[in-house]
């Protein structure tokens, strides 16, 4: 049986870090490929959790039959790492045998997204410090996929980029890899913004944007929109589970923040449980509240787990007022029993 995998459970995104680490040490690392399935929430919904257990088991069976080094990182999300000889996977059969499989064990007719990313070559140093690069700029891939119509796999740096997104993807990596191999002494300049696990930025990351962010306001006299959320499961899910549990718990969070937000909006993950979504020019405190109220919904009802929500909306007279205000209504939140949205529009700071 290959590294990584098990008849049972594959591991976890944790694991999935490590063991792309070692890939890069010792010169193996040949390809990263992370995919989900399309409408799978639905198929839970409409058949029961067991059948879609059914599902994720079939899945993991496919990937340890086919001897690929696999992964299971969120609800339906899996990653595989593929080594030294990456030429030689063809994604399409890959894709195909899956969904055959997946017809013969539950009836299920299935479309698979997916977002990769090669070795960029033999002129390129891939050191192990990219490791959350090349996770981040695969799962943007993968998002970028779904947007785009979902039953499709982007590849980086070998798939098409005629789309603007795309392209600003693979900027981007290659931008992080200059980063990197430019100079030892800003090794930690990519991670000390990205988190490894989501692949969103940090509090850090967090940080530097919106301080842009409410600067332009002020500027221009448009409000923003901070929604920041806290969950109400995460411990109880890591005491009964596991921390792998907990771990696609929150990486099941940051997918349904990327599928609910607008695609101009900025997303971290704040803390260990925490995330905080950014919204431009929020005139609209009723759109604000139905953003926010949408967020909470897909989340209790796409995830294993709640989150409370407070919101600000305004005109902030510094970030940190703006983020004070935010983390008060999330507080009320948290008081009046949790599981629900309280907003801080209009407030004084």
């Amino acid at each position: 049986m290959t590294e990584g995998t098990t008849s049972a459970n594959l591991p976890g995104a944790n694991k999935l870090h490590e063991y792309l680490k070692k890939t890069m040490i010792d010169g193996s690392f040949g390809a990263i490929l992370l995919f989900d399935i399309d409408g799978f929430h639905e198929f839970n919904v409409e058949r029961g959790v067991e059948a879609g257990d059914q599902v994720i088991a079939s899945i993991e069976e496919y990937i340890d039959a086919g001897g690929w080094v696999g992964f299971r990182i969120g609800g339906d999300e899996f990653g595989i790492v593929i080594e030294e000889h990456a030429d030689s996977f063809d994604d399409e059969e890959f894709r195909a045998g899956l969904k055959q499989l997946l017809r013969e064990k539950v009836g299920f007719q299935v479309t698979i997204s997916g977002g990769g990313v090669w070795h960029p070559g033999d002129d390129f140093n891939i050191d192990s410090r990219l490791d959350e690069a090349i996770f981040a700029t695969a799962h943007g891939l993968l998002q970028k996929a779904k947007q785009e119509g979902r039953d499709r796999i982007f590849w980086l740096p070998r798939g098409p980029v005629e789309a603007i997104d795309v392209m600003s993807i693979m900027v981007r990596f290659y931008e992080e890899m200059a980063r990197v191999n430019s100079s030892l002494a800003r090794e930690l300049e990519i991670e000390s913004r990205v988190d490894f696990l989501t692949g969103l930025a940090n509090r850090r990351g967090f940080e530097d944007v919106f301080k842009r962010m409410t600067e332009s306001a002020q500027r221009s006299g448009q409000p923003l929109a901070l929604i920041y959320m806290d969950s109400d499961s995460l411990k109880k899910i890591n005491d009964s589970r596991g921390h792998d549990a907990g771990d696609r718990f929150i990486i099941d969070i940051a997918r349904v923040l990327g599928q609910v937000v607008r695609g101009s909006d900025f997303i971290s993950r704040w803390g260990a449980d925490e995330f905080a979504v950014l919204m431009d020019n929020a005139s609209s405190e009723e759109k604000v509240k139905i953003l926010a109220n949408r967020i909470h919904h897909a989340i209790e009802t796409r995830t294993e787990g709640t989150i409370s929500m407070g919101v600000y909306c305004g005109i902030p007279e510094t970030a940190e007022d703006a983020v004070r205000q935010a983390d008060r209504a999330l507080y009320r939140a948290k008081e009046l029993g949790k599981n629900r949205v309280e907003f801080a529009c209009g407030e004084a700071g």
